[in-house]
């Protein structure tokens, strides 16, 4: 079963711009460091803007831009701006169906999947833009000291 990317490039689109701070990045550039179409990352960016985490600047030296600093960002925000479906869909059963057991466990799993949804959103609200980025720039250092030593050595 193939995962759903969009939350990671929204993600990386996020933190793109936070990188390039007032400069506004076209969905081309931004396409590119993702690896992707750039309507996928103009439709992300318009859910995005339409939030209020990205701002748009049109014409010529346009782009987009953070709407506010990476740190007042969580994790959350850009993943509800996503409109997605809720993450585990349990499609139901009326009463007419001819299992009984399938009519029972269904309701089960809608309740048990939808505390888990809850509980990972809880998780990404205290997460940061922020966060993520310091990470990034600690792993492109130990990256980079890694290269230097096996330069070196």
């Amino acid at each position: 079963m193939a995962g759903n990317s969009r939350l990671a490039t929204a993600i990386h689109v996020a933190g793109m711009l936070s990188f390039t701070d007032k400069l506004p990045q076209t969905s081309d550039n931004l396409a590119q460091s993702v690896n992707t179409n750039p309507v996928v990352i103009r439709r992300i960016v318009g859910l995005l803007t339409k939030n209020g985490i990205v701002k748009v600047k049109m014409g010529a030296g346009g782009g987009a831009c953070l709407a506010k600093k990476p740190e007042e960002i969580t994790l959350a925000e850009i993943y509800l701006a996503l409109e997605e479906n809720t993450v585990f869909d349990v499609p139901q059963l009326d009463e007419t169906h001819n299992c009984y057991l399938s009519r029972i466990v269904r309701p089960v799993l809608s309740e048990v999947l939808q505390k888990a949804e809850e509980h990972l959103l809880e998780g990404l609200r205290r997460v940061t833009l922020a966060d993520v980025i310091v990470k990034v720039r600690m792993r492109m250092i130990e990256q980079l000291n890694c290269t230097v030593i096996k330069k070196d050595g």
